[in-house]
């Protein structure tokens, strides 16, 4: 959430000149909750990979008995993705209210 609230206020400006174009403020809403959660989807996704590949790495190296349940790294990747709609919304909402000419003379 800290990460889309700096990203909102690097890109003020931006959002500023979508909302002064004509794009309504669920246009940007819409915009920083589909990067929150495509953001999480991709970590998630990453963090299951190297999940796999280490346990199969112990399994190998150590001789330690692995194994990773597919339901499991479901219920992994489903969290991911909730904690990116979740910590999404707040940033993305305060993009979408923010005041197009005050966004506009923001430095």
């Amino acid at each position: 959430m800290n990460i889309m609230l700096v990203w909102v206020t690097e890109r003020t400006r931006e959002i500023g000149l979508r909302l002064a174009l004509g794009a309504k403020g669920r246009d940007v809403r819409l915009q920083f909750l589909t990067e929150a959660v495509l953001i999480t989807a991709i970590s998630g996704a990453l963090g299951i990979l190297a999940g796999f590949a280490t346990a199969r790495s112990l399994t190998q190296w150590l001789a330690w008995p692995t194994e990773v349940s597919m339901p499991a790294a479901w219920i992994a990747f489903g969290f991911a993705a909730a904690v990116g709609i979740l910590f999404g919304w707040y940033p993305a909402r305060k993009a979408a209210d923010t005041d197009p000419i005050e966004a506009l003379r923001f430095e």
